[in-house]
């Protein structure tokens, strides 16, 4: 299972702002062009979820799983071989809604049989392996760079991914086996997403989430090199310690929460998330690497927590629902930062406003989380 989430995430979501730089020079021209991508993969997701939860009750999890790997890895080939901009989105969007088919899953396959108490460490290490494949891109992608003598290369990058991604579907198709799960009505469902405690509050935090996620990691190396001045090799290894560092803070996070509950666990990244971004609005130089590489370990996390929480009081395809509902209003909010950071990236000449709008949204998610009542989780 934890290869399954590098597809959607590592490959089909982070890949794009690590290679953003390069692909901005070759096709794309503007901070403004550059936010309508990454628009295109949060869309795209958007569908995609729209689409999971609906169909969730009458298909089996590891199918919708299955079908999502196939279409990310269908858009990181498409990707591979895009001479413009426009064929470009087109990969985007194929990758960001197979995504959705891949992470509103996995965290109900990685707990299927796994005692409550552990499950926000299980669904960590599942979010954590996010974290090694993202140093493992970046490391690739530097070296691959240093072989050629190409600092603009990229499109490479995404051909070893699409390959990857084939071999992962291989494995999943071929060794994993998961119980069969019973029939229920397939479609969005607020009646789901309702019987979580204190649902609202939870929902309200996550959309806050969807907007620093978009917002921050949309235009992260454009914005070290423009706002730290660092060189392209150099972010390349900051993406690595980014990547290391999300690989222990989700499973610590995750283990955390399972003693001390869910929401301590959201308060503690949150507030994080919004010190690491204020930061990189307001600083400059190593403070600012230093706030990346901690926003890097607790970005992860929330997802994490967020999905065990649902995880905990809901079961098998009624999960799938929920979440994709939940998930169904994180994407609408997360279509919108990219495309206006890129804009006021390119009338202000800085990164600065949008960072200092993304610390603004984790001020708005700790207060929706601070009306969060957390039950006593099952034990069973």
């Amino acid at each position: 299972m934890p290869l399954t989430t590098v597809v959607s995430h590592s490959f089909g979501r982070a890949t794009y702002p690590l290679l953003l730089p390069a692909i901005k020079d070759d096709i794309l021209g503007s901070n403004t062009y550059a936010g309508i991508g990454a628009t295109a993969i949060y869309f795209a997701y958007l569908m995609g979820v729209t689409l999971v939860a609906t169909v969730s009750g009458r298909f089996e999890p590891i199918t919708i799983m299955r079908t999502g790997i196939a279409t990310t890895g269908s858009g990181l080939l498409v990707l591979a071989v895009a001479p413009n901009g426009a064929v470009m989105v087109m990969g985007l969007v194929l990758a960001g809604a197979g995504g959705a088919g891949i992470w509103i899953t996995a965290p109900l396959l990685a707990t299927q049989g796994v005692a409550p108490h552990r499950r926000g460490l299980v669904i960590g290490v599942l979010t954590g392996s996010i974290g090694v494949a993202t140093s493992s891109v970046a490391m690739g992608t530097r070296l691959a760079r240093s072989v050629s003598g190409d600092q603009e290369l990229w499109r490479p990058v995404y051909a070893v991914e699409a390959i990857i991604a084939g071999v992962i579907l291989v494995v999943v198709i071929v060794a994993v086996r998961a119980r069969a799960t019973a029939r229920v009505p397939g479609r969005p469902s607020l009646a789901a997403l309702r019987s979580l405690p204190s649902w609202k509050a939870i929902t309200a935090a996550y959309v806050c989430f969807g907007a620093i996620a978009a917002g921050y990691s949309s235009f992260l190396a454009e914005a070290l090199e423009e706002e730290a001045g660092l060189d392209r090799d150099t972010v390349a290894l900051v993406y690595v310690a980014l990547g290391f560092s999300s690989m222990i803070g989700a499973p610590l996070t995750g283990w955390a929460s399972d003693r001390f509950g869910r929401r301590i666990g959201m308060v503690v990244v949150m507030s994080s998330l919004g010190v690491g971004s204020m930061t990189i609005a307001l600083g400059s130089g190593s403070l600012v690497i230093a706030a990346v590489i901690l926003f890097g370990g607790m970005w992860s996390s929330y997802p994490t927590l967020t999905a065990t929480y649902v995880r905990d009081h809901l079961d098998d395809r009624t999960f799938g629902s929920a979440y994709g509902t939940m998930t169904m209003f994180y994407g609408i909010v997360a279509i919108v930062p990219p495309s206006l950071f890129g804009i006021l990236a390119d009338a202000t000449g800085s990164f600065r406003i949008p960072y200092f709008i993304v610390a603004v949204a984790a001020c708005l998610g700790l207060t929706a989380l601070s009306q969060v009542v957390e039950p006593a989780r099952p034990s069973t």
